[in-house]
């Protein structure tokens, strides 16, 4: 089972690069499958900033995203951020949940003109991480920080970029596993459920440098 979640992992890892694309911010919090007592929110200390291009031009700062997306070049480092994604156990009993290890991805998804998301090719290395759970009891929360737009697998197989000032909106999705399997979720054959929370989106102001 673990070799099969290893081989799904690098394939993420190694996906086409691909800059932006159609999917839409979801208003409300959802799960997969549905019915999930698990809530995904961000919260950050701020949702201004402003906007650093590392010196670089528009064009300039795109074009080294766009390169990086097909392995050529170094990518530009994201935006540092200050937020928290807050998993909210909804039920009225304690439930084991994922917290850390190669199953568990969150994915940073940015919103907007002028936002790009890019998976970039990178090497990681084969061994395979094994998941580790924590208890999360009624209505408490298991948090997971956020201090740049990097994300996915191993926290690095997602870019996101801000390019110019404006409105943003910015989506998490977790994929973990939870005890007791939820009703519709896969058994990954060690009595967990495998399941995928999705955040309602939170808006970003980003500011032109003075």
């Amino acid at each position: 089972m673990y070799r099969r979640m290893l081989s799904v992992a690098l394939l993420v890892c190694f996906a086409t690069p691909g800059v932006g694309d159609d999917k839409k911010p979801g208003d409300k919090p959802k799960t997969d499958p549905a019915g999930v007592p698990l809530e995904l929110t961000i919260t950050g200390k701020t949702t201004k900033f402003t906007l650093d291009l590392g010196g670089m031009s528009v064009e300039d700062y795109k074009k080294a995203i766009a390169a990086a997306a097909k392995g050529v070049g170094r990518a530009p480092a994201t935006p540092t951020v200050d937020f928290t994604v807050e998993l909210k156990n909804t039920s009225d009993k304690t439930v084991q949940v994922w917290s850390k290890g190669d199953p568990v991805v969150l994915t940073l998804e940015l919103k907007g003109k002028g936002a790009i998301n890019v998976t970039p090719r990178v090497p990681v290395t084969l061994e395979f991480r094994l998941p580790d759970g924590v208890g999360i009891e009624a209505g408490k929360t298991h948090t997971f920080p956020v201090k740049a737009l990097s994300s996915g697998f191993r926290g690095a197989s997602q870019l996101s970029y801000w390019t110019e000032p404006g409105d943003y909106e910015l989506v998490a999705t977790l994929k973990s596993g939870m005890l007791p399997i939820p009703k519709g979720a896969m058994d990954n054959g060690d009595g967990y459920g495998i399941v995928t929370i999705t955040s309602p989106a939170i808006k970003i102001t980003v500011e032109a440098k003075k």
